[in-house]
């Protein structure tokens, strides 16, 4: 007799034969790829680090086992395979962006218990007019404005509860609601974008701008970058809603009893002791994360200890026993495990090898096409290290070594690299779509169905932001 997770699937095949199947593929792809000859400048370390790469990409797509024990297991199989010893991937899974996730869930639920996302939530539904393609708008808009000063996994764990309860209020359905996954993706994508504007918007920004200063002694301002981020941010956010609201259009044409929601609005009365309470912590919050290169205290620091805030005597907005089942456990298992396998792909110089491999092509060519090709190349190598520090990391370095040997400047490769490695649309494995994925409203092929029309939306405002207002300033 079969389990109920053999049934047929009606194409002749039972989930678990076709999952089998599925593990017998993923183990011939890996063995194939890391044993043939090994291209010129690629050690076979790094060829295997890129073939379980492949697969672990393809293995967290079909969730041919739980992403969560998928992960533990992908983590541990690079001491069997010999690309990293044990305590290195581990070390390289315990970071501090695993820790700054779990506190950015801590800090979404205390706004959910607070109260503070039920009221912001019913005034975007109030001022919405009851259009569900504006109620995403606006919440899109609220999301990319606060990310333009704080970095894009607060901003979106912020806005995450709220869209959450606005879906939960419309009873739209897990995984089938179209509104629900254009919420849930255009949440965390408004963030990305918004992250771009200014150097505070994201770390990934202050990275790039402190490697392009140690690599290559050059220099960009607060207000340069802010010149072209803004701008980009501007017509970015409002096209990607329109893209959204285009693939996946809502399946309600009103958000229902508006007039209900009114009267409840305004039943809230003045804000509660818990909303004050959530309000004050996140100021504070908002103050430490903006001002961090005065008092160095790293957002990880401040966001976990924040955090730990809610769960004091007095303040009381969090329980171990009210939070710890609303923790996306598999998530933060995924950043772990990407975190390291993406380090163990640096440090093999698997990446940098297919960096110099891809951008070779590009020496002698006009600014127009350098740009198309690094921001492109930076979009697409999010499919195989899907952690956008360690992109920087890796290609600063390579971009500022290619540069010297092809007599180029290194700001015309590295800038666009900078602004684009935010562009995690294709996958949802940056924390910035971990954030709502969870929520079950979408799986990963939604999300690549939203992802490459809105990278190709990218491609084509970033190249122009960077001919039009990045080559005038004098930034290339």
């Amino acid at each position: 007799m079969l389990s109920m997770d053999a049934k047929n699937n009606g194409n002749g095949m039972s989930i678990t034969t076709k999952r089998i199947v599925w593990v017998i593929a993923l183990l011939a792809i890996y063995f194939i790829l890391a044993n043939l000859p090994s291209p010129a400048g690629l050690k076979p370390e790094g060829q295997k680090a890129i073939a379980l790469m492949i697969v672990v990409v393809i293995a967290w797509i079909t969730e041919v086992v739980p992403i969560a024990i998928a992960s533990l297991f992908f983590l541990f199989i690079q001491h069997i395979i010999g690309i990293s010893p044990q305590a290195n991937a581990v070390a390289n899974f315990a970071n501090p962006t695993l820790l700054f996730v779990l506190a950015s869930f801590f800090l979404a639920i205390a706004l959910n218990m607070s109260g503070l996302s039920q009221r912001i939530s019913m005034k975007l539904t109030i001022l919405s007019g009851g259009s569900p393609k504006k109620a995403l708008f606006y919440l899109m808009a609220a999301t990319a404005l606060i990310s333009t000063v704080i970095s894009d996994v607060p901003a979106c764990a912020a806005f995450f509860p709220i869209g959450l309860a606005l879906l939960e209020k419309n009873n739209c359905k897990v995984g089938s609601s179209n509104f629900g996954k254009a919420m849930m993706i255009g949440i965390p994508f408004a963030s990305l974008i918004g992250g771009v504007a200014t150097p505070a918007g994201s770390s990934l920004n202050v990275l790039t701008l402190s490697l392009l200063k140690s690599t290559v002694n050059i220099d960009i301002s607060f207000v340069q970058w802010s010149s072209v981020g803004i701008p980009f941010v501007i017509v970015t956010v409002p096209l990607t809603w329109l893209l959204l609201t285009w693939i996946f259009r809502p399946e309600i044409d009103r958000l229902v009893g508006i007039e209900d929601i009114e009267k409840d609005y305004q039943a809230l009365g003045p804000m509660s002791a818990k909303e004050i309470k959530f309000l004050v912590i996140f100021v504070l919050l908002l103050i430490t994360w903006f001002t961090e290169p005065y008092h160095k205290i790293p957002l990880p620091v401040s966001t976990t200890i924040g955090a730990a805030l809610f769960f004091l005597p007095g303040i009381d907005l969090l329980t171990w026993e009210n939070s710890k089942h609303k923790i996306g456990w598999d998530t933060i298992l995924l950043i772990g495990a990407a975190s390291s396998l993406g380090t163990t792909l640096w440090k093999s110089g698997a990446a940098t090898w297919v960096a110099e491999s891809v951008l070779r092509g590009i020496q002698g060519a006009s600014p127009l096409v350098v740009v198309l090709i690094v921001v492109i190349f930076t979009i697409l190598i999010h499919l195989l290290v899907p952690v956008n520090p360690a992109i920087v990391s890796i290609m600063v370095p390579s971009l500022a070594a290619f540069a010297a040997s092809a007599g180029m400047s290194p700001a015309l490769l590295i800038i666009p690299m900078g602004f684009t490695v935010s562009a995690a649309f294709l996958l949802p494995l940056d924390p910035v779509p971990l954030i709502t994925y969870p929520s079950g409203y979408y799986k990963m092929p939604d999300y690549f169905r939203a992802g490459w029309p809105a990278s190709v939306l990218w491609t084509i405002i970033m190249v122009a932001a960077m001919l039009l207002l990045a080559r005038p300033m004098g930034l290339f």
